[in-house]
Formats: C-alpha cells, structure tokens, sequence
C-alpha cells in the first residue's frame, strides 16, 4: 500500500497526463513522438524526448519518471497554445500542472527521494521490515552521481580501486593470519589541491606484545608503511609519496602537485596481520569481520575474499555495507547486523571463482589477478588450497563502509 503522499503525487501525475491528450489532439499531435514535437513545438531534444515518453507512458508512475518541473511543463503548454491549441484544454492542462507541482511540494523530500520511494513499492516505512531498491539500474545512476559530486569536490579520481583479503593457517596454531593486498589503478589529480594520505597504517604499539604486522614477504612494518609496497604493481610517480608521522599514524601522502596533472599513478601494497583471529568458534567468537571503505571517486571497485578451504570447510564470505557509525552488541558472536540498521544498499554480493586462479571473469575486472598470484608467492602458499570469492562494484559510493563477514568453523 503506497503512503498518502505518494498516491496523491501519483494521481496528479495521471491527471497531468490525462489533461495533455485534448490539448494535443487539438493540435493533430495524438501520442506524438519526439520527431514531432521537435518539429511542431520546437523542443530541445532531451526535453522532446522526456515529454513523449511521459505521453506515451502506460502508468502514472512510468510517467512520473520523466515529466520535467512545473516551469518546463507550463513551457511546453504555452508552444502548444502558440500553435493553436484549444483554450479549454489549454486552460484545463494548466490546472493540471497546477496540482502537479502542488502535490510535489507536499512530499516530504524532493525529486530524488519521490523516485527511490517509488521504487522501493512506496509503502509506508515499517521498522519490521527491509524493502530493497529495485532497480539495479537506478542504484547505479545513484552511485555515478555521487562519484560526480566527489570528483568535483576533491579534484581526485581513481579508475580502479581494489582489496584482496586472504585468510590462512596463522603462524601460531590455532589462529589466523589475513594477508590484505590494496591497490589503486589510474589514480590522477584533476587540479593542483591539497595534500592526501594515500596509505595510512597505526604505528607499532610497543604496550601490546601480541601486536605483528609485516610486509607479504614477512619484513615488519614496525613504524615505515613504505615496506608494504609492491613495486612490481607502482607506476614512477609512486615514488614521489612523502612518509609523513602523525602521533601514532604513520602515512604515504599525495602532496599538492603529485601526482603529476598529466601522469597517472598506480599504486599496490600489501601486510599481514598475523595472528588475527582464531581458527575455529569459540564460546567468545564465532564470527570475523575485515573491512574496506573506499575514499576517493573511483569508476570500479573489485573485492575479493580467498579462504583456506580445509580451514573454512565450505564457509562463505557475506557482505554488508553501512554508515552506522554505533557498532552492533557482541558482533563476534551475533555477527552482521540482521536489522538492517544503517543499511546502505549496493545491490551486489560475492560469486564463487572456484580454487585458486585458474577462474578468469570479464578482462576489466581480472586486474587482481596477477597481484593476488603474487602475494601468494610472497606469502608462500598454495593458492590453489583457497576457495576464491569476487564482488565487483561500478560507482561504489565513498565513505560507506564495506563489512565482510565469515562465519567461524566449528
């Protein structure tokens, strides 16, 4: 059932559709395409091509889509008026925008919002339940968009951006080590800016013993991020990241002019957390989480998830993603949060690529590829003993928070 204010939009939109046909039949323009009211009314394209779709629509809500704003609507009346349109249907689609535009400004959001509400069904919001966007299609022109406002707003884009998560046997038996591998691929500036911390990791905390990070080739990273570079996978201009210390984080950073306005940069590395969670569920833990959030405008985002598979034993990897800034009560025992509380909606999940690498998807995405062989070389293991998991995201939206979850084994 839609919400009040959405049936009301939609009834106007209908009478706003309804009320055009007499006043173009008056003109000879019954269901009229784009050609026509080019030609007759002398409409722009992208406007000529909005209108005939909302004509020529079956549903107020395939209407609703396309009908421009109240001052292009009363615009195009006023051509069809100045070609001699009847005065009653003149007079009667006028009244008919009238409503339109009144039943708009009582929504309580704007275009945008209508839009989402629309697809989602409109229901009323009902705490119990979780409705998904249902159009892929949209949630991706939702997503360009706010690639588009980042881009302009931080002068900084990437064309790929990329996180690997491999968990194995850890050094200590019993538990886990994650080997991470990071990457950005056609990283530019589009203007002189600000300086930008590109690659920042927590200096060694000497108060915690049971604290190891180091390199994919096994040399600590103790206070120097720069020993996690994978030099086979950074373009030149890579070396022009300035080692800055902040209290206790150490960081690579982008300084005004770098890179290079006319050189992009590529930039990989990667570390391991040895010892990072336990191998099996406890009374204390029977989940674990990694996470990534992407922070910069970025074209295509690949993640991918490799676990042992005599460890894991069938385990699949699960994917939320979130702007809840409150962490959920005991997530190590409970896990992702099933309410859906800051929910923020993607519309992908991982597929299954079988063991090891010998699985191959679309060449635009296969880019990991040759960083994950490697980190296997480096790190010494068999790739072919992980079961290999993908998602792949156009337009993945910024400072949203990409959770993976496992399931420990029993």
């Amino acid at each position: 059932m839609k919400s009040p204010a959405i049936q009301r939009v939609l009834e106007a939109a209908d009478g706003l559709r309804r009320s055009f046909a007499p006043m173009l039949a008056s003109v000879g323009l019954e269901r009229p395409r784009m050609s026509e009211l080019r030609e007759r009314l002398g409409l722009d394209k992208s406007v000529a091509s909005r209108m005939a779709r909302a004509i020529r629509a079956d549903d107020a809500a395939t209407a609703l889509r396309d009908l421009p704003r109240a001052e292009m609507l009363e615009r195009f009346i006023a051509r069809c008026e100045g070609i001699g349109a009847g005065a009653a249907a003149v007079a009667g689609a006028q009244a008919a925008v009238r409503a339109f535009d009144d039943a708009i400004k009582a929504f309580p959001g704007d275009r945008a919002s209508l839009a989402s509400a629309l697809a989602t069904g409109g229901a009323p919001a009902d705490a119990g339940a979780f409705s998904p966007v249902a159009s892929p299609a949209r949630l991706r022109a939702a997503r360009r968009g706010a690639y588009d406002a980042l881009l302009f707003a931080q002068g900084i884009s990437c064309e790929t951006t990329s996180c690997i998560t491999i968990l194995g046997p850890g050094h200590t038996p019993g538990m886990l080590d994650q080997a991470m591998v990071i990457a950005a691929t056609g990283l530019r500036r589009l203007r002189r800016g600000n300086p930008y911390a590109i690659l920042s990791l927590q200096g060694h905390p000497s108060s915690s013993e049971g604290y190891r990070r180091t390199a994919l080739s096994g040399t600590p990273l103790l206070d120097d991020p720069a020993v996690a570079l994978m030099p086979e996978f950074c373009s030149p201009a890579a070396s022009q990241l300035r080692l800055e210390r902040r209290g206790k984080f150490h960081s690579l950073v982008l300084d005004a002019t770098v890179p290079p306005l006319d050189e992009p940069m590529d930039l990989a590395y990667g570390v391991v957390n040895l010892n990072f969670e336990v191998a099996a569920a406890t009374n204390e833990n029977r989940w674990t989480m990694t996470q990534y959030t992407v922070s910069r405008a970025c074209r295509l985002h690949v993640r991918e998830v490799l676990l042992h598979r005599d460890t894991f034993r069938g385990s699949a990897p699960e994917a939320t993603f979130s702007a809840e800034a409150v962490p959920a009560d005991r997530p190590e025992l409970t896990g992702p949060d099933r309410s859906g509380r800051g929910f923020v909606e993607h519309g992908v999940g991982f597929v299954p690529m079988g063991l090891g690498f010998a699985m191959r998807a679309k060449e635009g995405e296969d880019f990991v590829v040759p960083m994950g062989v490697r980190a296997f070389e480096l790190l010494g293991w068999n790739p072919d003993d992980f079961q290999r998991f993908r998602m792949v995201i156009e337009y993945p939206l910024p400072f949203v928070r990409n959770e993976v979850w496992l399931r420990l084994p029993e």
